[in-house]
């Protein structure tokens, strides 16, 4: 029989579904604004369902303080700050590569598909298998908008379809947490 949850799993999954409900927002934002369809009405479903995602989130965190935790890893927190520099160094250089070529229809898609590429070492990090399905999807995602969606409605169609992958990923790893923190027997496919 596999040990039980960790809070320090739990807690983490909690926290980085609340990451992933925020900069999901901002993506949705993003997307209502590029094809013209921001609204109060639009804002309010957007801050809407985040606050949801948060709440559950949170329940997650709260849950967490009931297992045992471990002491924290300090490799793992130096490896995730080497990935997300590495990651927003990349944004950075792709946003201002493609803007001085004129191809700024396609900065979305560079964002979105450095934003999945990051989710795989992630996923090792963490040891969360999650991220490589999450990072798969975004990748997958940057290139096919890329390929198929007309220049003139990229951006907004890219920034769409990242939002709610990133939106999905954090409702799945928080059914999944909770799912796993009601049958501890299933600790480790966290």
């Amino acid at each position: 029989m596999n040990p039980s949850p960790t809070a320090n799993q739990l807690g983490g999954r909690a926290v980085g579904s609340i990451f992933f409900a925020g900069f999901g927002a901002l993506w949705l934002l993003l997307a209502l604004y590029a094809r013209e369809q921001l609204s109060a009405v639009s804002v309010f479903g957007v801050a809407l369902a985040t606050l949801l995602l948060v709440l559950v989130a949170m329940r997650l965190r709260s849950l967490a303080k009931r297992f045992p935790r471990v002491p924290d890893d300090p490799a793992m927190g130096r490896a995730f700050g080497w990935i997300n520099a590495i990651q927003w160094t990349a944004v950075a250089v792709a946003a201002f590569t493609l803007a001085k070529l004129h191809l700024d229809a396609y900065v979305m898609n560079a964002i979105t598909a450095i934003v999945g590429l990051h989710m795989f070492p992630l996923a090792r990090v963490f040891r969360y298998p999650m991220h490589y399905a999450t990072g798969a999807a975004l990748v997958v995602w940057a290139a096919a908008a890329a390929l198929l969606v007309p220049s003139d409605q990229m951006q907004g169609t890219t920034a769409l379809g990242t939002g709610i992958i990133l939106w999905l990923s954090a409702a799945v790893t928080l059914a999944l947490a909770f799912k796993i923190a009601r049958q501890p027997a299933l600790a480790q496919s966290i």
